[in-house]
């Protein structure tokens, strides 16, 4: 029985299987929902027809609690019966914030040094940088380039994000059935 990772974009869904790789976790399938609506949607129609164990990672786009509350309550408000297979994870405010804080979490997470230059851009734009140093253009899937690894014993603890810990809790758990 596979396990489903569904993100909101192709470049997350890179960075994730990169993480996922480096934390030696197997038989997750990454997906782009291309979207959060349409990631939230993915994550309930597989868990329906299939009947496999899926987490949807989205950002909760705030950092108010109480939108984040409301944001879990109508997942699982609109989930209905496919709530027993799917897992809703929400990177406060944003993925790439929760799992890159700063520069130097990003730069020691994946082994890279940022010019001055791309360093100021991270503070207001990091996709744009992560994407430039990261990512080999092309094929329309998004791939990390080979130079780009993780740290493998630090990946398996989720780099000390909450957030990463608790996701690979997860996936540990259902890719192990």
């Amino acid at each position: 029985m596979a396990t489903y990772l569904i993100v909101e974009a192709r470049l997350e869904a890179a960075v994730m299987r990169t993480l996922l790789e480096a934390a030696d976790i197997q038989d997750v399938k990454v997906l782009s929902g291309e979207g959060k609506s349409s990631a939230l949607s993915l994550a309930k129609s597989i868990g329906l027809t299939r009947s496999e164990n899926v987490a949807v990672l989205v950002d909760a786009d705030t950092m108010d609690a109480r939108r984040i509350e409301e944001q879990y309550q109508a997942f699982t408000d609109l989930n209905g019966s496919a709530d027993g297979f799917v897992r809703l994870f929400l990177a406060v405010p944003t993925l790439e914030e929760a799992l890159f804080p700063d520069v130097e979490t990003f730069c020691n997470i994946f082994k890279v040094a940022l010019t001055g230059r791309q360093h100021a851009r991270f503070q207001t734009d990091r996709m744009s940088v992560i994407r430039s140093l990261l990512t080999i253009p092309g094929d329309g899937e998004t791939r990390i380039k080979p130079h780009a690894r993780m740290d493998k014993e630090a990946a398996r603890e989720g780099f000390g994000r909450p957030l990463l810990k608790e996701l690979l809790s997860y996936l540990r758990q259902d890719s192990s059935k």
